[in-house]
């Protein structure tokens, strides 16, 4: 591919994605920078449905963690941005759509039917009822798996718990040992096992 054509596309995708942000965050103010962008869906919200649908057994906190780096994360992303491809590869590719406007939407059903339900907001029910509330949402089959990439996640609680299974304290919890996904390992400490997860916390 030529560096024109490579140049048109980049053109494109970037006007593609200014067409889709409001104003205020696409336009520059006279200072020329822009303001800092609102948060994209209700932490509120996305507590009591992290309460309803992560592990209980990781406890409140490491909860609200991963409720808190969820919307960091759909707060950053950036739609049709150039994906990183390897060297010499011509093929130029794009992230999707912004999946944020489809799961607020989510949050705000729940909220309104929880209202419906039970006369109260959908924070203010019990962990058991959001799960009743959640779990006709979700899609059914068996053999179905969390998507390795969240932003085709059919829901907003399908979302949040892939990006919390994706991390390395879900690795760790799963298979029982500090492994440490993605973090670096001096040397020579590849050939040892890694330690069980309460040894390891005492070290």
């Amino acid at each position: 591919m030529n560096e024109n054509r490579r140049d048109f596309l980049k053109r494109t995708a970037f006007a593609a994605a200014a067409s889709t942000l409001p104003l205020s965050a696409a336009s520059a103010d006279s200072a020329g920078t822009t303001s800092a962008p609102p948060a994209v869906l209700n932490l509120g919200l996305l507590a009591a449905l992290g309460d309803a649908v992560l592990p209980e057994s990781v406890g409140a906190s490491v909860r609200s963690l991963a409720v808190r780096d969820f919307a960091a994360w759909a707060a950053a992303y950036r739609p049709v941005s150039e994906e990183m491809h390897g060297y010499g590869d011509q093929e130029i590719t794009y992230t999707a759509a912004d999946p944020s406007p489809g799961w607020r939407s989510q949050l705000e059903a729940l909220e309104l039917l929880a209202h419906r339900k039970h006369r109260k907001g959908f924070a203010s029910i019990t962990v058991e009822q959001r799960r009743a509330l959640v779990r006709p949402q979700l899609p059914r089959g068996r053999g179905l798996r969390l998507p390795a990439n969240i932003v085709g996640a059919p829901h907003v609680a399908v979302a949040l718990l892939a990006h919390w299974a994706n991390t390395s304290a879900a690795t760790d919890l799963a298979y029982g040992v500090a492994i440490g996904k993605d973090q670096c390992r001096v040397l020579a400490d590849a050939p040892r096992r890694p330690l069980p997860l309460a040894e390891n916390r005492g070290r």
